[in-house]
């Protein structure tokens, strides 16, 4: 399978050791240089030119002493092996894993076979020590080494660690020392040597880097790499998850491979654990660096982070500027991605350069220069087949998908091992079937099931897959499809366009197919699958694989039905839809006759010549030739369904112009291209048409421009894509919004993530304002209209300002004008649903006060000028507008989409914050959203679901509360940060509602959750008083540690070495739990007066909160610490996690 690595027996020490004291002694000076070479191309990734080297090298002592290799027997191509070993094995003892790259890197050259280059891994696994006396020939004496973690902690340790490490490049200049990755590339780049600046000072980038961005590198790939050592230490540490075992005897032996599926779960939880703690040390390292050491450029810009990840290749120059925090923190999530199995650009740049060509080099270039480096390179890791099936195993268990098909992942890892036997494989591919170990060992085959392995294309990656049959895909995955069927009932409902065939064409030219007169299309989205069956109503749907993906279990499903579908759909629209009324307003009366699928390919061919000159006339004469060619291919279904509908659109702009009811046309074609094959990212401000053929892209790229957007055409390898972006993105956005299928709720899978991102992005340009207050009566209710309009889309509401509270209303007897109007409503920040008025013809959205104040702040302003007026008229009590105003300026309210949360102080002064309900629905999806947030249910808050009719609830508790605050600022990603942030400030405004003295608790928690590791020990310094003396408090380093005292119980013990006033000592304080209540205390003892009082001082510097101190009948100080304290030591980064840990875990 191309490089994918087998493993295979190492080969005997011995041999290799006799065939070297052969050679041992012919030597040249001009071989050594050449191997030296070699390993200095290596050191800086180049390691196609360094295998040329070692041949070359080999080849010429080969010639030198030819006779006597031939005397021994020793052909060329041994001495080119033993010429690899050598190098390998020197590169190993400083950086095992470039070692093994520039080894692949032979194997790929064919300079030596794979056999040979996985027997001279296996001696340097099992004997790495044994034969350091061969390398002698390459290490020069007297040159002192100093690892990458020796460096490490020099750094660490110093007072100045940008000074220190000057002085250590200086050494390694002077040669006396030799530096690992990635301080040896930092060395080249902030004290080159006078040979390499020259090389160096052609670039621009490098005659840019003075002496304050000279420092910002060293603290930036200093923090990254920190960052990076607690992700890669924690993979590293992996034990093996899957075996290779041999079965049976001659000539019936075969290999099977058996996985431990308890401990492959394990491990996920752990990897993304670690990840998250790799983040949190990032940032928190890069904020420490800027603050203490007086540095710019550290600060991260996620959202430019994020796009960095995300982007394209030919898109990466768009970066360029992108400063040093921001291109590190980029850089972690691309690698975390890179690892496993996400092939972005910057990914694979960050994979390079983190793994083989040094972290300094990554910081230094462009995205777009290190990328092109890193693909020069060529070198990736190959992979053994134990390793890709514990990935796919490993996938299993990712969240959301795991949680959403928690069933059939129970099901399938049933036992705790799995046993795999390979059916069949080929230089892209692996085929496994699966077996389940009974009891008294017996081997089931689990039938109907099979997993895929398969490369997917150069720089693409691997893909997993479980192959199901059709009975078992409806055992297992039929509430699945239910829940699609329900979700399709209810877009067809909502539907904002009556006639379907403008989603249906959007959607033909995009993900659903036509061949041999079915409509057909495969997903892996639940909610494409129930868009699609509201249009197409499909025959038949079919669950028969199951993508293991980075999202966790992802079901494909397969759906199709007749063509005859769509031939009626398009009878219907010329009938007394969209194609009539072309007909008739356009002047293209033989477009009503057209009744079918082939008609309309004809009628498109019959009038190509509008769509030419429409495209013409916005893109210019040059495009005219290749879209006269497109015609004579219309008659193929998968040119045509590309083509007709960007081509109408043309025709109806070029002919009727662009208004409100036109914009309602584009967009409802247009949602269905870009729910198909297209994308929509916020953080970008993006909205991305993919297409296969660039004569299509342009056919869109005119249709935007006709409709006053502006777009690009980007090839991307065989691909064209069509870019929207700024403000035509989010006008884009905004009409797909308002057009396109509805924005369902409930179910993560139900819910249209490119909807999500398109309210996210919005539409710029949101547009409230006010009009015709009035009064009918002396006493009635005030009134006014408010009209929003965005995107050319408008809708005008009443305002009621009735006894007491303002409501904002709209009612027609047209179901899409309403769902129009309840969608520009959520553009405005405000959350609204359409109900049917009774039995009558009737649809309404209504909405009331808390949810106005949740409202944008245009909205808002709108309706307080309202108030302010009718107040001025005296048509409403002043107190009371007073109370509306400061709730519409404030925006204190239900904030969006939470429910009502209850937030008290309970009889003992504990703060109590539920939610309840007898909502089965609500009950769960507030649990979910709290877990996506980031708290763990048992831990940060408890649930109970509702029964015979009995409100259940969410309880959060004050761990939870403290947690979300922590998050809000310290959470993986900005999505986790913006949902635990949105979270607090929610529940502080309803702590606000409900009196001071619940706000202050809220605040307390609050704010003691933000701190959390927002501090290091190390460099702590504080002046505090202790019984009227002042002491300087200065903490040399700390950590915790966990033991078990006499009972059994865990205890927790904080280690401190401090300097008080000049007096070093080390102090310990051990917690545990004790009393009825499980009170959380820590006791630490001393003898003298003096050191009870610094050791007071210590606790206070550290806590904000003094100890008790007590002399006891023996004589021995006893210093008594509380829950409080432990709270104030979180604040620690060497410490939150320990105590978290602990309190955790003895908590019952």
């Amino acid at each position: 399978m191309g490089v994918w690595r087998r493993r295979g027996a190492a080969a005997s020490a011995r041999l290799s050791v006799a065939l070297y004291s052969v050679y041992s002694g012919l030597y040249s000076e001009a071989v050594v240089s050449s191997v030296a070479s070699a390993v200095a191309l290596v050191e800086v990734g180049r390691f196609r030119e360094a295998v040329e080297y070692v041949r070359k090298a080999a080849k010429a002592l080969y010639e030198a002493a030819k006779d006597v290799f031939e005397h021994v027997r020793i052909t060329v191509q041994r001495l080119v092996e033993l010429f690899v070993e050598a190098v390998v094995r020197m590169l190993a003892w400083v950086d095992e894993h470039k070692a093994y790259l520039f080894l692949m890197a032979a194997v790929a050259a064919g300079v030596v076979a794979l056999s040979v280059a996985l027997n001279i891994w296996g001696l340097i696994e099992l004997d790495k020590l044994a034969y350091a006396a061969s390398l002698t020939p390459f290490i020069p004496a007297g040159v002192r080494e100093h690892p990458r973690e020796e460096a490490f902690k020099m750094l660490r340790e110093a007072p100045d660690p940008y000074e220190k490490f000057k002085k250590i490049a200086r050494d390694a200049n002077a040669g006396r020392v030799k530096l690992a990755e990635p301080w040896e590339s930092l060395r080249v780049l902030i004290m080159p040597r006078p040979s390499e600046e020259r090389r160096l000072i052609h670039s621009k980038t490098y005659r840019e880097l003075d002496e304050g961005k000279k420092r910002a590198l060293f603290y930036a790939a200093l923090a990254l790499e920190e960052a990076f050592d607690v992700y890669r230490k924690d993979v590293e540490a992996r034990e093996k998850v899957v075996q290779r075992v041999v079965v049976g005897e001659e000539p019936f032996k075969k290999v099977v491979y058996v996985a431990d599926l308890k401990q492959i779960k394990q491990l996920t939880e752990e990897e993304e654990t670690a990840f998250e703690e790799a983040l949190r040390t990032l940032r928190r390292n890069l904020n420490e660096y800027a603050h203490r050491y007086g540095v710019g450029d550290l600060n991260v810009e996620e959202g430019k982070a994020r796009g960095l990840v995300e982007t394209e290749q030919a898109e990466l120059s768009k970066f360029t500027d992108v400063n040093f925090g921001t291109k590190a923190y980029a850089a972690l999530i691309a690698y975390r991605e890179y690892a496993l199995g996400r092939r972005s650009a910057f990914g694979i740049a960050a994979g390079y350069w983190l793994e083989v060509g040094g972290s300094a080099w990554l910081l230094y270039y462009a995205p777009i220069t290190a990328y092109d480096k890193a693909e020069r390179a060529g070198v990736e890791r190959p992979v053994a087949v134990e390793e890709v099936v514990a990935e796919a195993l490993r996938r299993l268990f990712l969240k959301p998908g795991a949680n959403h098909y928690h069933s059939f992942v129970e099901e399938l890892v049933k036992g705790g091992e799995l046993t795999l036997m390979l059916e069949g494989e080929n230089e892209s591919s692996y085929v496994f079937r699966l077996y389940r170990l009974e009891e008294g060992g017996k081997l089931v085959e689990l039938e109907g099931v099979k997993l895929s392995i398969r490369e997917v294309g150069e720089g693409k990656g691997i893909v997993y897959i479980l192959d199901i049959d059709v009975e078992r895909g409806q055992k297992f995955f039929g509430q699945e499809l239910e829940a699609g069927m329900k979700a399709a009932e209810e877009v067809k409902e909502r539907l904002p366009v009556e006639d379907r065939l403008l989603y249906m064409l959007g959607w033909v030219n995009s993900d659903v197919a036509i061949s041999g007169g079915l409509l057909q299309m495969s997903t892996s989205h639940l909610w494409q699958l129930a868009e699609t069956h509201a249009l197409f109503d499909w025959s038949d749907i079919t669950v028969l694989r199951v993508g293991l993906t980075l999202e966790g279990p992802k079901l494909q499903f397969h759906a199709y039905t007749s063509l005859e579908k769509l031939d009626e759909a398009i009878r219907r629209s010329a009938e007394g839809g969209w194609l009539h009324m072309l007909g008739t307003n356009a002047g293209l009366e033989d477009l009503m006759h057209v009744k079918s699928w082939e008609g309309l390919k004809q009628w498109v061919a019959d009038h190509w010549g509008i769509v030419v000159d429409a495209t013409v006339k916005r893109l210019g004469e040059e495009v005219r030739s290749e879209l006269e060619a497109l015609r004579d291919r219309l008659n193929d279904d998968k040119i045509a369904r590309e083509v007709v509908a960007p081509a109408l659109l043309l025709i109806q702009a070029e002919r009727l112009g662009v208004n409100e009811a036109t914009l309602r046309y584009f967009a409802a074609v247009a949602s269905g291209a870009i729910g198909g094959d297209g994308y929509v990212s916020a953080a970008m401000k993006k909205v991305v048409l993919a297409s296969g053929k660039r004569e299509i892209a342009l056919l869109w790229k005119a249709a935007f421009a006709a409709h006053g957007i502006e777009a690009k055409v980007l090839g991307v390898g065989s691909e064209h894509r069509v870019i929207v972006s700024g403000g035509n993105a989010a006008r884009l956005a905004g009409l797909y919004f308002l057009y396109g299928s509805p924005l369902l709720e409930g179910d993560e899978r139900i819910i249209n993530h490119k909807l999500a991102e398109a309210v996210e992005l919005r539409a710029e340009g949101l547009s409230v304002s006010w009009e015709g207050l009035r009064r009918r009566t002396e006493d009635g209710p005030v009134a006014a209209d408010v009209t929003i309009s965005v995107s050319g889309a408008a809708v005008k509401y009443n305002v009621y300002l009735r006894e007491n509270t303002i409501i904002l209303e709209f009612a027609s007897s047209n179901r899409s004008r309403a769902e129009l109007a309840a969608r520009l409503l959520k553009l405005a920040g405000v959350s609204a649903e359409v109900k049917k008025e009774g039995s009558r013809d009737t649809w309404y959205v209504r909405v009331a006060t808390d949810r106005l104040a949740a409202g944008r702040e245009e909205l808002r302003k709108a309706i307080a000028e309202v108030v302010k007026v009718a107040r001025k008229n005296h048509w409403i009590d002043a107190s009371k507008a007073e109370g509306w105003l400061e709730r519409l300026e404030k925006g204190r309210v239900l904030m969006e989409g939470w429910p009502k949360y209850e937030v008290r102080l309970a009889r003992s002064g504990a703060l109590e914050v539920k939610f309840g309900s007898t909502n089965l629905n609500s009950i769960q999806r507030e649990a979910q959203r709290l877990e996506n947030m980031g708290l763990v249910k048992g831990t940060h808050f408890t649930v109970k679901m509702p029964e015979e009719g009995r409100e259940g609830y969410v309880y959060i508790r004050r761990e939870g509360l403290a947690h979300a605050a922590f998050l809000s600022v310290y959470g993986k990603d900005e999505q986790q940060r913006r949902l635990a942030a949105d979270f607090v400030e929610y529940i502080l405004q309803r702590a606000e509602e409900e009196g001071d003295a619940v706000c202050e608790k809220v605040k307390e928690i609050v704010k003691e959750g933000k701190e959390r590791g927002s501090l290091r020990l190390e460099g702590f310094k504080k002046e505090v008083e202790v019984d009227g003396k002042k002491y300087v408090v200065n903490i040399i380093s700390g950590g915790a540690e966990f033991d078990e005292g006499r009972s059994g119980k865990k205890l927790l013990r904080i280690r401190i070495t401090a300097e008080v006033d000049g007096v070093r000592r080390e102090y310990a304080i051990t917690f545990g739990r004790y009393g009825n209540n499980n009170a959380a205390k820590g006791f630490a003892y001393v003898s003298e007066e003096t050191d009870a009082e610094r050791l007071a001082a210590v606790v206070e510097a550290l806590t904000g909160v003094k100890p008790k101190i007590r002399r006891r009948s023996d004589g021995i100080i006893e210093l008594v610490c509380g829950r409080s304290h432990l709270e104030g030591f979180r604040r620690f980064a060497e410490l939150a996690d320990a105590v978290a840990r602990w309190l955790e875990e003895t908590s019952r």
